[in-house]
């Protein structure tokens, strides 16, 4: 008899990197998504919230599942593509 495996994706958080030196600060991933991104009051790049980040980086974070429709968007929608995603 043969055997079928089955692979599911569970829900959860997904990675994000955002380049912030390549980030114009259009304000778009700011706007889409206000509760994981949010400008830098230095440099004006993008970055992730405080709550969010991976080892404090502000270039780094983990959107929780309930973030995760908006954060992509926000990425798709980035005019310069410096927002990257993984799981």
């Amino acid at each position: 008899m043969p055997i079928i495996l089955i692979s599911l994706i569970m829900p959860g958080k997904i990675k994000v990197i955002i380049d912030r030196n390549g980030c114009i600060s259009c304000t778009t991933c700011w706007n889409l998504c206000p509760d994981f991104f949010e400008q830098n009051q230095k440099d004006a790049a993008s970055q992730v919230v405080e709550k969010y980040r991976i080892e404090n980086n502000p270039g780094e974070g983990e959107a929780p599942e309930k973030l995760e429709k908006m954060v992509r968007r926000a990425a798709d929608l980035c005019p310069v593509q410096v927002i990257r995603i993984s799981l």
